[in-house]
């Protein structure tokens, strides 16, 4: 297993069942991703790229064919360790940021850290996070909702990385800001790949996915160019 990329998807399918009748999201998709690549993933809408998502993500698993995270087949984990998998392997970034909004930036960081430690941080794992993104000790402090969406995208950069994946899952991270934040984000994406992360944005954006080193194009639940 050694010589096996970070991510292998071993002609997967994905097909779900309707009332109106089976509906095929993944067609036969094979695809290795390799550890500290940048793919995006790009297609019109229906082409499949939420359903790869939810793939690499472990949030879902193949209908028929294999899919390989970090060497295991997650078919043959039990529902215990794709959790803990999603929870150390796989940080999520997304579109509509999904922040606790009960809980201050600092303490969204620090969220997931107790769910693995079951303690609060006593590290400074979530503050640096905070200050690596650009978040201060006066903005840590605030709720997100008096938060800008650009600063609430950082925060959500922060709480992905704070149990150091080795991959980080994007899902159109830039689709609720302005151009300029959009951009600041992509940069941080980028750093964080030159550091040694695996980077997976799925994007309607030529100009982001222009970041990556390799588009993966989907159609019809089909990879079209890789």
């Amino acid at each position: 297993m050694s010589d096996m990329p970070l991510i292998r998807l071993n002609d997967v399918s994905k097909i779900y069942h309707l009332e109106s009748g089976d509906f095929t999201a993944l067609d036969h998709v094979t695809l290795d991703i390799a550890e500290n690549e940048f793919v995006a993933i790009m297609g019109p809408s229906g082409s499949g790229k939420s359903t790869m998502m939810n793939q690499l993500g472990i949030l879902d698993v193949p209908t028929t064919g294999e899919l390989f995270i970090a060497g295991e087949n997650v078919a043959k984990m039990s529902s215990l360790e794709r959790t803990h998998m999603r929870r150390d392997i796989i940080g999520y970034i997304f579109q509509k940021f999904y922040l606790i909004p009960l809980l201050s930036a600092y303490e969204n960081v620090e969220y997931p850290l107790i769910l693995k430690y079951k303690k609060r941080d006593t590290t400074g794992r979530a503050a640096g996070y905070l200050k690596a993104v650009g978040i201060d000790e006066e903005k840590s402090a605030h709720r997100p909702n008096q938060l800008s969406g650009g600063q609430q995208q950082r925060v959500a950069i922060a709480r992905a990385l704070v149990n150091d994946p080795k991959i980080l899952l994007c899902d159109e991270p830039t689709g609720n800001l302005d151009s300029k934040t959009g951009l600041q984000i992509m940069e941080i994406l980028c750093d964080l790949h030159r550091k040694g992360k695996t980077v997976i944005i799925v994007t309607h954006d030529q100009k982001i996915a222009d970041y990556a080193q390799r588009t993966i194009r989907l159609a019809d639940g089909r990879v079209v160019d890789s």
